[in-house]
């Protein structure tokens, strides 16, 4: 089918990751949710949804992971511990249909949703929040990514 331009709104587009993500790391067997992540951790993007419009065509969405800001290292259980905080905290804004605090850059019109999820081990916190952008007409990136801690303590107004 071919790839016109698809307008989706950013609560649409989450909507979408926030179910496949779920599906993805809480709805099968762990052993399967281990696999990607390993493979998302060796900075592999992997084909992660379809978006499909009838009248549109679809939207093709990989997934990856920047993990260069966690502070320590990053195992699976951490991974989704942070996953779930997050996911979480994007079903609150959804469901209660509360603004999901998105910033657009401008030139490229890549999506970051800042709805952190966030853990903390021992003394350590880790913050990470979901972004999108346009690779080509219909195909997306889908980009799970880790904050530095110490800027969102800082801009949280959160003691060091």
């Amino acid at each position: 089918m071919a790839y016109n331009e698809i307008s989706l709104t950013p609560e649409k587009i989450l909507t979408a990751i926030h179910q496949q993500l779920n599906i993805q790391f809480f709805g099968t067997q762990k052993v399967e949710s281990k696999q990607m992540f390993t493979r998302l951790n060796e900075g592999r993007a992997l084909p992660f949804l379809q978006i499909s419009s009838a009248e549109q065509g679809e939207i093709i969405g990989h997934l990856a992971l920047d993990h260069s800001e966690f502070v320590g290292r990053l195992n699976f259980s951490q991974f989704r511990d942070c996953l779930a905080a997050h996911l979480n905290h994007v079903a609150r804004k959804l469901n209660n249909k509360e603004g999901l605090n998105v910033f657009t850059e401008e030139q490229t019109g890549a999506l970051l949703f800042n709805l952190p999820g966030i853990i903390q081990t021992e003394e350590q916190i880790n913050v990470m929040v979901c972004g999108v952008e346009q690779m080509k007409p219909g195909h997306i990136l889908i980009k799970l990514m880790f904050l530095d801690p110490v800027q969102f303590q800082q801009a949280a107004g959160l003691e060091t």
